[in-house]
């Protein structure tokens, strides 16, 4: 017993000896830097690339805009998941862009009747039910989206219907954060990719 009391003071005296860690500092980790541009101006380049063209329009020809896919899944790969949204905000973007440019534009999507719910109404629709069976449209500006490393690439071109002539074309870059944060770790296609380490 006489031997256990001088142990426990040798114990706390080299307790007291051992230094305490610092405390640790709070950082705030900064917030993912945003696209310095909208969408909509992204697109106001790809608007003007369109409407220098090859030979004169005219004033009579209605113009139609569809939606974007990406370039290598034409018929089935939607935008999905970080580029979802991306698509149709190019759509609106032109169709409103080539409106306000004086060029004759048909809205395609406009149902026969007045849509309305409890706390909402629409007149656009995408079901063919709902739409007139043939639609008055003599061009059509299309597309396609190729994903890169920092950017969308927006290839658009303003198409003849009837005889498939491009009258017009261009590109645009539209950074990949222009809609979301700039992203360590991002989901495509069901994989995870790292950006940085």
């Amino acid at each position: 017993m006489r031997l256990l009391l001088p142990l426990l003071l040798v114990n706390l005296a080299a307790c007291s000896l051992i230094p305490q860690p610092a405390p640790s500092v709070s950082t705030n980790a900064p917030k993912a830097a945003m696209a310095p541009y909208t969408v909509n101006d992204y697109i106001n380049n790809l608007t003007l690339q369109l409407s220098h063209l090859k030979e004169p329009l005219s004033s009579h020809a209605r113009i139609g805009v569809s939606s974007f896919y990406f370039a290598d899944s034409l018929d089935s790969k939607l935008m999905t998941e970080q580029a979802s949204g991306l698509s149709q905000q190019i759509q609106e973007s032109l169709l409103t862009q080539m409106t306000q440019l004086g060029y004759n534009t048909i809205e395609y999507r406009l149902a026969n009747n007045l849509n309305l719910s409890t706390n909402a109404d629409s007149i656009l629709s995408r079901d063919l039910t709902q739409l007139r069976q043939r639609q008055n449209i003599d061009l059509i500006v299309t597309g396609t989206v190729t994903r890169q490393q920092h950017a969308y690439i927006v290839n658009a071109r303003l198409v003849n219907i009837n005889n498939k002539h491009v009258l017009s074309a261009g590109s645009t870059e539209i950074p990949i954060n222009v809609m979301w944060g700039d992203e360590k770790i991002q989901q495509r296609d069901g994989y995870l990719y790292r950006s940085e380490y």
